[in-house]
């Protein structure tokens, strides 16, 4: 079961960067009872941030060229890289299957957009040639399980074929597509961009590691069963919900949840339960270290997020977002903030990492 697959589509903000929860730091006296926290001041870190170079700029330019890719239609016979326009049916045992036919379709060869064998099967024939593909789809085939390791045939009739060409690099293309007027304005821009991205990357990671180090110092017991059930049952409605929205789609509410990792609803109950718990651990050890030192936050900085929050995704009211997100979790996001930030003040960055420590932060992240 893909358990990762829960903080990214259903529960959100599982880690310290981006917490959510319900309740006021109020709950810190309860919480107590769960929490013995360790050292979480005079954490040692090392950030290692990754140096911009000549092959990242380029790198990030060809992705612009790539964008702007020109085709041109040729006479010639199909060579991998060739957008080529085709119709095709696909039948199995004589019979049209759903799914696998349509007409004026582009097809990069080489993109693996179809299964093995298709696209390959196309190079060497010409603009108007039809061509009758014998394939054995792959099994599994999560995208229809009736046709996994079934033997079909494509019936392909090729419209045209098209060579791609990279457009020059100069600075008229540069002032037509970017917001500067020469290839040296736009490197210049790309390496300032890089380096400010790379300087977030290494201090992410190095929030990342911290916090992973206070957790690991701090002992927690156990956690109130009515609050995590009331968790678990808040984000499976969440599923439920968004498993409906895809049903306009197609989608069946058993394919949402295979494709999210799941082949049960049991199973989703599980993975939920397991995540919450994983949660409310790092939710309580927040709310204690925010109440041992005092730090706070305020309804009228809760309330100012929510309306930035409202207004980004358009939502009309407090209660639809409530619904969505739990009633504390502004207050939750940015207590967590808070309190990051304060133990980062309050931790030591080091050229290198003594051996051990480095082993004891591998050994809890490979844990999680």
């Amino acid at each position: 079961m893909k358990k990762q697959r829960i903080s990214a589509v259903i529960l959100t903000g599982v880690l310290v960067l981006g917490m959510t929860g319900c309740g006021g730091n109020s709950k810190a006296k309860a919480y107590q009872k769960y929490v013995t926290l360790g050292d979480y001041k005079g954490i040692e870190y090392t950030k290692e941030v990754q140096e911009v170079t000549e092959d990242s700029v380029n790198s990030e330019i060809d992705q612009l060229l790539q964008q702007h890719i020109e085709k041109e239609e040729v006479d010639r016979a199909i060579e991998s890289g060739d957008v080529v326009n085709i119709d095709y049916v696909g039948k199995q045992d004589g019979v049209e299957f759903e799914g696998g036919s349509a007409e004026g379709s582009d097809l990069e060869i080489g993109s693996h957009s179809f299964i093995d064998g298709f696209e390959d099967g196309l190079i060497g024939h010409e603009k108007g040639e039809e061509v009758t593909l014998e394939l054995t789809f792959p099994d599994p085939y999560p995208n229809n399980t009736d046709l996994s390791g079934k033997l079909v045939t494509f019936d392909v009739k090729i419209n045209t074929v098209s060579e791609q060409k990279l457009p020059e690099l100069t600075d008229a293309f540069v002032k037509e597509n970017t917001d500067y007027d020469t290839i040296d304005a736009y490197k210049e821009w790309i390496r300032t961009n890089q380096a400010e991205e790379n300087e977030n990357a290494a201090e992410y990671e190095a929030k990342n590691y911290v916090y992973k180090k206070v957790l690991d110092n701090c002992t927690v017991s156990g956690y109130d069963e009515e609050e995590a059930k009331q968790e678990v049952d808040r984000t499976f409605n969440q599923f439920k919900k968004m498993a409906e929205s895809y049903a306009s789609y197609g989608y069946t509410y058993e394919q949402v949840l295979k494709s999210n990792g799941f082949n049960s609803e049991e199973e989703l109950k599980n993975g939920l339960t397991e995540s919450v718990g994983e949660y409310l651990k790092q939710k309580m050890v927040i709310y204690c270290i925010a109440d041992k030192e005092g730090i706070q936050v305020t309804e009228e900085e809760a309330k100012d997020e929510l309306k930035k929050y409202m207004d980004s995704y358009g939502y009309e009211t407090e209660q639809e977002v409530y619904d969505i997100l739990g009633e504390d979790y502004f207050t939750m996001s940015l207590m967590s903030e808070k309190v990051m930030d304060f133990i980062m003040e309050n931790a030591k960055q080091v050229d290198h990492l003594d051996e051990s420590t480095e082993t004891e932060a591998t050994e809890t992240t490979e844990a999680e």
